[in-house]
């Protein structure tokens, strides 16, 4: 009778263990499936970071001449603003 109850735990675990490597084995393979997918919609999502680099130059650059461009209307109205102060300063 031992025999048979140690047998029959056997199977029981066999069982129980096989079950779970069917889970794990299934679970792998979604994931290999998942991993090919992202990697052909990874191009398409993401940006590449030399890519975001040379953007992001782009951007300095313009940046760059937007300053310029600013700083000269800024000194246009800083002439144009001193010029009016003059005019008032002579009036006084």
């Amino acid at each position: 009778m031992e025999q048979s109850l140690i047998n029959w735990l056997f199977i029981g675990f066999g069982a129980a263990l096989g079950w779970l490597m069917r889970i794990i084995w299934g679970a792998i393979g979604d994931l290999k499936n998942d991993m090919k997918q992202l990697e052909r919609n990874l191009p398409e999502v993401y940006l590449r970071k030399d890519d975001f680099k040379a953007a992001m130059s782009d951007i300095k650059e313009n940046m760059k001449d937007l300053r310029h461009d600013m700083r000269d209307g800024f000194n246009k109205i800083d002439d144009t603003l001193a010029l009016l102060f003059k005019k008032l300063e002579r009036k006084e």
